[in-house]
C-alpha cells in the first residue's frame, strides 16, 4: 500500500508572508519591473536596428570606403584605381604590395546654403546628392523620391529636428525646393559633416537627394568623391583595415602620377557617419546589461538582510522546526522563495512590458537622434534569458550564500536566540555624551550591514546622477564659452591659393590673415586621431602665443584640448604620421593653447612651409574676424565658423537634455525606494525597542528623534561623500568614453549641480521619512510584552 506524501506546511506560509509585508514586495516588484522591462526593450529595440542596418549594408549598397580627389577623375585614371595596382616610376622596381581591385561609383556632392523656413536667412549646410542606384541608397521613410528638377528628397532626422515635412518648400543656396520625400541614407546613420567632428549635427546639417537636372541647378563648387566597393569582400574588421592600407598606396600612387591630388580618404570602418549609431547602440546595450545586474544585486543584498532579520526574529521557530525534524534544505528553500518568486515573477512582467512599451520607447529615442531605415521587430530569445535568467541567478545565488550561513547554527542556538558568531563580552564604550546621542550612536553600530548597504545603494545613484546633471553642466559651459575656445570667428580653407587662370588668391578684408594648414595622424591603440596642424604669422593677430618667432624647427604649441586628452606637457615629444604618405614628423611641445577646442598644433608659417616643403607663396586660406566676400565661393573648400564649435552642444542637448531631466526624477525615486526598504528592515529589526520607549512614555516625536535621526546623519554623510566619489568617477568614465573619439571636451560639474546632486538624494530620502514616521506610529506598546521570553 503506497503512502501518501505529506505536503510541506512551510508552503502555505508563502502567500502569508506576501500579504502581510505586501508593501515591500510591491516596491520591489515595481522597481524591477521598470528596470527589467527598460533593459529588456532595449535589447529588442537594439538587435532589431542592428540588424535592419546589417541587412541594409548589401540591401541599400554601401560603400566600402570613398575618397575625395582635387579635381575629376578621367576614364583612364579610374581605370587604373580600379585596378588596384601601386604605380611606380619607369626606373622603380615594381612594388611588392598585393593588388586590391575595386569597383568605382562617383558619388559628387555640393555642399549648399540650406533655408528650410524660406525667410532669406541661413538656417544651416545641406550636402546634395545625385539620386543614383549603383551605390549608397537612400531609404524612404515617407513620400517619394524626387522626380524633377524641382524637389528634393531630405534627411528624415533633420526634418524632424527642424520641422520639415513632405509639400514644403525650402530654399537651397536660394534656389526653390519642394520636399518630395524624407529618407535615410545608408553611410548617413548619423549625420557627420567632417569625420574628424566628434558629434553629429542633425540641426544645422542635412543631406539631400536631388535629381541630375536638379543637381544643375545648383552653383557652390563640386566634391569629386568616389565611393568603393572590394571586388572581394573583406572577411571582417582586421582584413578589411588590410586592403584599405593596401588599396590607399596604390590609389594615391596613381592619383600623384596624373597630377591630381587627394583631399580626403575614408575607408568604411573608420567613417563615423556609418559606424557611430551601431557602435552606440552596442554600448547602450552593454551598459544596459551592467546597469541591470548592478541594480539587482543590490536588491538581493536588501533582500538578503531581511531574510538574515526574519531569520533572527524567527529563531524560536526555526529552532523548533529542526527539531522537529526539519531538515536544512526545506528551511533554506523556503526563505529563498520569496525573493526568487518576486524576481522570477517581475522579471516576466517586465520581458511583456520590454516586448512591447519599452521598446517602442528605445526605438523613438534612437529615431530622434539617429537617421535609421525602417526596421522589424526580432524575437530575441536571448533578450528574455539575459533579463529573465540573470535576475533570478544573480538574487538565487547572494541570497542562499546569506542563508546558508544562517542556518549553520544548531537547533538549541536557534531556540537560545543565539545567532551571533562573535562574542562580545562587554558593550562598547561610548564617550560621554547626552544619552539621546549615545543611543542614536548604538543604532549605527546595531544597524552597520544596512547602513554599508544604503551607502553604496548611494554611490551608485550619485554616479548615475553626476551624468543626469553633469551632462547638461557641461553642454552649457562649452555653449557659454564658445568664443574663448576660438582665435579667429571665420577660418576660410581655399580649395587652391591661385584661382583658375593662376593668380594668387587675395582680399581686401582688413581683419584677413594667411594661414597654412594641414592635418595629421596621431597613431593610438584604440584608433588614428587626425590632427590640425596650423602654420601662423609669428606676430599673428589671431593665434596669440609667446616666442613664436624664437621657435626652433621642431618647437610647436599645442591646443589645451590635445594635451588634456593624451596628457603631453611642455618638453614632451609628440609623433605623427601622414595621412597619404610614408612620412613619421616628430615635433617638442614649447606649450599650450588655450583658444582652440579642436585636436590642434601650432608653428610659424615659416617652419610650416619648410616642414610640409610648401612652395614660396603658398598658403591654406584666410583668418578672419568677419566675413570675406570678395572670393568666389568656388574657390573655398570649407569654411570653419562659431557652429563648429557649437554644433556638438546644439545637438547633445537636443538629443539628450529632456531624457537627462527625466533621469534625474528617476534617480530620486530610485534614492526613494531603496532608502524605504533599508529603512523599513531598520524599524522592523527595532520594533520590540520601540514598543519599550513607548511604554517607557516616550512619545512618537522622541521616538523617532532617536531612530530616524541615526538615519538621516547616515544618510547626510553618505550622500556628501558620494557626491564627491560620483563625480570623480564620472569624470573618470567620461575621459575613458571620450578617447575612442575624435575631438575632446572635458567634464564640467557647476557648484551648483553638486548642490543638485546632494539635494536630490536627500528628496528621496524626505519622501521616505514621511512613511518611516508613520510605521514607527503604528508599532503598539503590548508588542514588547508580547515578544519577552
Amino acid at each position: 500500500m503506497s503512502r501518501k506524501k505529506i505536503k510541506n506546511p512551510l508552503i502555505k506560509r508563502i502567500p502569508k508572508e506576501i500579504i502581510g509585508d505586501w508593501k515591500k514586495y510591491l516596491v520591489v516588484f515595481l522597481f524591477l519591473v521598470l528596470t527589467i522591462g527598460f533593459v529588456s526593450g532595449m535589447y529588442v529595440a537594439n538587435d532589431s536596428m542592428l540588424t535592419s542596418a546589417d541587412e541594409g549594408v548589401s540591401k541599400y549598397k554601401q560603400e566600402d570606403g570613398h575618397f575625395e580627389l582635387k579635381d575629376k577623375a578621367d576614364s583612364e585614371l579610374v581605370t587604373a584605381i580600379e585596378s588596384g595596382e601601386v604605380k611606380t616610376a619607369p626606373d622603380e622596381k615594381d612594388s611588392d604590395s598585393s593588388k586590391t581591385p575595386v569597383k568605382l561609383y562617383e558619388n559628387f556632392y555640393r555642399n549648399e546654403t540650406e533655408d528650410y523656413d524660406a525667410d532669406g536667412k541661413k538656417d544651416g549646410t545641406i550636402r546634395v546628392y545625385t539620386k543614383t542606384g549603383n551605390i549608397n541608397l537612400a531609404c524612404l521613410i515617407e513620400g517619394s523620391f524626387p522626380q524633377n528638377e524641382n524637389e528634393i528628397a531630405v534627411d528624415r532626422m533633420h526634418a524632424d529636428n527642424v520641422g520639415m515635412k513632405v509639400g514644403d518648400t525650402i530654399k537651397v543656396s536660394g534656389k526653390e525646393f519642394k520636399v518630395s520625400g524624407l529618407i535615410a541614407y545608408v553611410n548617413y546613420s548619423t549625420l557627420h559633416e567632417k569625420k574628424t567632428d566628434m558629434m553629429f549635427d542633425a540641426i544645422k546639417f542635412d543631406v539631400a537627394m536631388v535629381t541630375k537636372e536638379g543637381f544643375e541647378r545648383l552653383h557652390k563648387s563640386i566634391h569629386y568623391t568616389y565611393a568603393w566597393k572590394y571586388e572581394d569582400e573583406p572577411a571582417d574588421d582586421i582584413e578589411q583595415k588590410e586592403k584599405s592600407d593596401d588599396f590607399l598606396e596604390a590609389m594615391v600612387s596613381q592619383v600623384m602620377a596624373a597630377g591630381n591630388e587627394v583631399e580626403d580618404y575614408t575607408p568604411r570602418y573608420s567613417n563615423p557617419a556609418i559606424n557611430f549609431a551601431t557602435d552606440d547602440m552596442g554600448s547602450d546595450k552593454a551598459m544596459g546589461g551592467v546597469l541591470l545586474d548592478i541594480l539587482i544585486v543590490i536588491i538581493a543584498f536588501i533582500f538578503a538582510v531581511t531574510i538574515s532579520n526574519t531569520i533572527a526574529n524567527e529563531s524560536s521557530a526555526i529552532g523548533t522546526l529542526r527539531a522537529s525534524g526539519y531538515t536544512k534544505g526545506e528551511l533554506i528553500r523556503h526563505y529563498l522563495s520569496m525573493p526568487v518568486i518576486v524576481t522570477f515573477l517581475a522579471a516576466v512582467v517586465g520581458n511583456i512590458l520590454g516586448y512591447t512599451v519599452f521598446k517602442d520607447v528605445v526605438v523613438g529615442m534612437y529615431y530622434n537622434s539617429y537617421s535609421l531605415p525602417t526596421y522589424h521587430t526580432i524575437w530575441n530569445p536571448g533578450a528574455f534569458i539575459k533579463t529573465t535568467l540573470a535576475p533570478v541567478i544573480i538574487m538565487l545565488v547572494v541570497n542562499l550564500i546569506v542563508i546558508i550561513r544562517m542556518m549553520q547554527h544548531t537547533p538549541l542556538q536557534f531556540l537560545r536566540h543565539d545567532l551571533k558568531k562573535t562574542k562580545r563580552k562587554k558593550a562598547m564604550r561610548l564617550p560621554h555624551w547626552s544619552f539621546m546621542s549615545r543611543f542614536r550612536l548604538r543604532i549605527m553600530f546595531q544597524n552597520v550591514a544596512n547602513y554599508l548597504i544604503l551607502f553604496v545603494g548611494i554611490f551608485f545613484i550619485m554616479v548615475m546622477l553626476a551624468m543626469a546633471v553633469g551632462m547638461p553642466d557641461t553642454l552649457d559651459y562649452y555653449k557659454k564659452n564658445t568664443d574663448s575656445m576660438m582665435f579667429a570667428k571665420y577660418q576660410y580653407v581655399l580649395k587652391s591659393y591661385v584661382d583658375a587662370d593662376g593668380n594668387v588668391l587675395e582680399t581686401d578684408n582688413s581683419d584677413a590673415e594667411k594661414f597654412d594648414m594641414t592635418s595629421l595622424l596621431r597613431r593610438t591603440d584604440e584608433f588614428d586621431e587626425e590632427v590640425s596642424v596650423y602654420g601662423v604669422e609669428t606676430d599673428s593677430a589671431y593665434v596669440k602665443l609667446k616666442d613664436m618667432d624664437s621657435l626652433k624647427d621642431n618647437e610647436v604649441y599645442i591646443s589645451d584640448s590635445f594635451a588634456d586628452k593624451y596628457g603631453i606637457k611642455p618638453g614632451d615629444t609628440i609623433k605623427f604620421d601622414a595621412q597619404y604618405e610614408k612620412k613619421t614628423y616628430k615635433f617638442k611641445v614649447k606649450g599650450t593653447y588655450d583658444k582652440s577646442q579642436s585636436i590642434a598644433v601650432f608653428m610659424p608659417i615659416e617652419h610650416f612651409a619648410d616642414t610640409f616643403d610648401f612652395a614660396d607663396g603658398r598658403f591654406s586660406g584666410f583668418l578672419s574676424d568677419t566675413k570675406i566676400k570678395d572670393i568666389d565661393e568656388s574657390n573655398i573648400a570649407t569654411t570653419i565658423t562659431i557652429r563648429d564649435i557649437t554644433k556638438m552642444a546644439d545637438q547633445l542637448d537636443h538629443s539628450m537634455g529632456s531624457y537627462m531631466q527625466y533621469f534625474q526624477v528617476l534617480c530620486i525615486l530610485l534614492s526613494a525606494v531603496m532608502i524605504y526598504l533599508l529603512t523599513k528592515l531598520i524599524i522592523e529589526k527595532n520594533e520590540t525597542a520601540i514598543s519599550m520607549t513607548k511604554i517607557l512614555g516616550y512619545d512618537n516625536r522622541e521616538i523617532a528623534s532617536l531612530y530616524l535621526a541615526s538615519t538621516s546623519i547616515v544618510v547626510v554623510i553618505s550622500d556628501i561623500i558620494s557626491v564627491v566619489l560620483g563625480a570623480k568617477v564620472m569624470d573618470i568614465v567620461w575621459r575613458i568614453m571620450l578617447q575612442t573619439f575624435s575631438g575632446w571636451f572635458s567634464f564640467h560639474m557647476t557648484h551648483v549641480g553638486y548642490v543638485k546632486m546632494f539635494a536630490f538624494v536627500l528628496i528621496g530620502y524626505l519622501i521616505v521619512t514621511v512613511f518611516d514616521f508613520s510605521r514607527i506610529k503604528r508599532i503598539p506598546m503590548d508588542m514588547a510584552l508580547k515578544n519577552v521570553e
